[in-house]
């Protein structure tokens, strides 16, 4: 509730502390403050497509109207507080980033050196000294694969899309589980995201806000973040893609170019 104080596990406090720079420099599209969105739109299960009532006109606007943010929880030691009693805190997009980094660290702690770690499809490799980048694929929102990439040693390919947790509009339309803060509704323009950055916590993150960014924001938001290597299929098979991913992936189709590919860099972390 407002203004009350709970205590919170370190590992929440840390969730958190993190979250915080990461939504700001996303401008508010990643934030981990939706979690009353998220159960609105009943996304807080694991059967779709989702059959309960999508939220009202009335709700959604009273929720806009009253938008937590991230940035507004304040922490003092293991106590969290915030002045907006709207505030439910929901971490989805950035817990599988945090557990690779996570198992990581544990691997190359026991000397693994080469190993591919698989959280719900995104993946992070270790590749040890003189030996082979590990073979990836790239899902295809519209069916089947779209392609392969080599990760190298410590690099992470995130992807996000309106293909596995969705719930269908009146008209049939597909809405996927990424929201979109600023309107309150699932983000629109976007079926695929996909990065690969040697960060995975900002390789999770960056895929959520980048679909919710949509088309129109793409470009921008991978300047912002310095994203070398990110691409975007739209909901109309257009490509949107920088020139290092370009020439990191290969496609197995030839999706339409929405502009030619984007200068951000040669490597993955852009400039």
């Amino acid at each position: 509730a407002a203004g009350q104080a709970v205590e919170a596990p370190e590992s929440v406090v840390a969730l958190v502390e993190r979250a915080k720079p990461l939504s700001e420099a996303t401008e508010g599209l990643f934030d981990p403050a939706v979690g009353g969105l998220v159960a609105a739109w009943g996304f807080h299960t694991s059967t779709f497509p989702i059959q309960s009532p999508a939220p009202t006109a009335d709700q959604l606007r009273a929720w806009r109207e009253q938008r937590p943010r991230i940035t507004g929880v304040h922490v003092d030691g293991h106590r969290l507080s915030t002045d907006n009693p709207r505030t439910q805190l929901d971490f989805g997009a950035m817990a599988e980033g945090v557990a690779s980094e996570m198992v990581l660290a544990i691997l190359r702690r026991h000397g693994v050196h080469d190993a591919l770690v698989n959280m719900g499809g995104d993946v992070t490799a270790l590749v040890g000294e003189g030996g082979r980048p590990w073979r990836v694929e790239l899902r295809d929102p519209f069916g089947g694969r779209l392609g392969g990439v080599e990760l190298r040693d410590g690099e992470a390919l995130f992807s996000t899309g309106n293909y596995n947790r969705f719930r269908q509009s009146q008209a049939g339309a597909r809405l996927g589980h990424i929201l979109d803060p600023r309107t309150a509704q699932p983000a629109r323009g976007a079926a695929s995201v996909v990065v690969l950055h040697p960060d995975p916590v900002l390789a999770d993150v960056a895929a959520s806000a980048l679909f919710v960014a949509g088309p129109s924001g793409f470009e921008r938001l991978a300047r912002r973040l310095r994203l070398g290597c990110a691409m975007m299929l739209t909901d109309e098979n257009e490509l949107l893609v920088t020139t290092a991913m370009a020439a990191r992936a290969t496609l197995l189709r030839d999706p339409v170019p929405l502009g030619p590919p984007l200068d951000l860099g040669e490597d993955c972390v852009g400039r």
